[in-house]
């Protein structure tokens, strides 16, 4: 069954990664302000305001990493859900509605993104105005070649060439294979949930360990094998996202009633789980907080009537209803825009355009290929199952 005041938080989060990225056009990266302690001598108004906020709660709404760790957690929670339902427990069908849920739009999002790199042509931007650009420059100003879009296409790796089209496409890579053996996770987290727990943390915690995974990938040749290799030890490290969404379903009832029975540490709770997502990013591990604030941020938001009452809103469940499609699309607006206006209009007008164009893209997206391949992905399931049930396999 689906939980749309979480609809709403995933919207949320993905609004945050939209910030993030109009922050990252025009300012340094949030996460060195709170490390550094003051403002970068000679940065201006700019760079000032930016420390306040970095230092402030309101750094939350910029913290695209920990929204990201929300997507995973969530994602944890909606699948687990989906196995619920008993004509979704069989393994084919699962499978099914999860490819054509994720992948079809992903393609388009990133054969658009191919096409408008190569018509354009962008050459570096000049960074003396403005140096954040620098982080633009590292898009589409490599030359679209059929590899490069095939090794998009094939979610090979989450770094560097095969991820210089749409870097947001490194979460759905390991979206994607998580969902492969998410069944499995699943049924182990149920029959285990506490050794389930300890497998998935001891698994983040070894593969987050820099040294370790680069040592063991500079044996592998050629490169694009070891880029491959560390995409997928990735992959393994955010598993443990997933298995807090699970939780957060399988433990609903006994969460619930501690909550119920324990109304005076929600207030902490709430505090906690803001402070867990508003650590700044430094290494790997720090993705660990996120993880657990992402968990709390769930639990209390299906456990509180207030929190569920300001999520039905209609704009937080509109964002949440065109949420995958604004994630797909946004970096897509936002680098063709300031690519192509750089030298046209001032930037806080470009970024402006850039939030405006990003929410109205999101909704034609999901109106003309989000929701039809997701509709397409239940119909082949629909005739999947019948097939299944009659050859007695399910």
């Amino acid at each position: 069954m689906r939980v749309s005041e979480l609809d709403s938080v995933r919207g949320v989060a993905a609004f945050v990664v939209l910030l993030h990225h109009l922050w990252m056009v025009v300012l340094p990266d949030q996460n060195t302000f709170p490390l550094t302690g003051y403002p970068i001598p000679g940065g201006g108004a700019l760079a000032t305001i930016a420390f306040w906020i970095s230092v402030t709660p309101l750094r939350l709404l910029f913290c695209g990493h920990s929204a990201v760790g929300v997507f995973f957690v969530l994602s944890g929670f909606a699948l687990m859900k989906a196995l619920e339902n008993p004509q979704q427990r069989h393994y084919t069908t699962f499978i099914t509605r999860r490819f054509f849920r994720i992948y079809p739009p992903f393609a388009v999002a990133i054969l658009l993104a191919a096409a408008l790199s190569w018509l354009l042509q962008p050459q570096p931007l000049p960074t003396s105005d403005w140096p954040a650009l620098n982080w633009v420059n590292a898009y589409w100003t490599t030359p679209v070649t059929v590899p490069m879009v095939l090794g998009h296409l094939g979610m090979i790796s989450t770094a560097g060439y095969y991820n210089s089209l749409n870097s947001a496409m490194w979460t759905l890579v390991h979206e994607m294979r998580i969902s492969i053996i998410f069944p499995l996770l699943a049924a182990a987290a149920l029959v285990r949930p506490r050794w389930m727990l300890v497998a998935a943390v001891c698994t983040f915690a070894v593969f987050s360990i820099t040294h370790l995974t680069l040592s063991i990938a500079a044996h592998l040749q050629p490169p694009a094998m070891a880029e491959f290799f560390l995409s997928i030890l990735q992959t393994l490290r955010y598993v443990l996202f997933f298995v807090f969404g699970i939780l957060v379903v399988t433990q609903a009832p006994a969460i619930g009633a501690f909550l119920r029975g324990s109304r005076a540490i929600k207030p902490v709770l709430w505090v906690t789980a803001a402070i867990l997502l508003a650590i700044p990013y430094t290494k790997g591990y720090t993705e660990l907080s996120y993880a657990v604030g992402s968990f709390l941020l769930l639990n209390l938001c299906l456990h509180s009537e207030r929190a569920r009452m300001l999520l039905r809103n209609p704009v937080l469940q509109w964002l949440g209803r065109v949420s995958y499609s604004l994630y797909l699309t946004h970096l897509v607006v936002l680098l063709t825009l300031v690519y192509t206006l750089y030298n046209v209009l001032p930037m806080w007008l470009i970024l402006l355009l850039v939030l405006t164009v990003s929410l109205v893209t999101a909704e034609i997206f999901n109106r003309w290929i989000e929701m039809p391949s997701a509709r397409l992905g239940k119909r082949m399931a629909g005739r999947l199952r019948p097939a299944l049930f009659t050859n007695g396999t399910a």
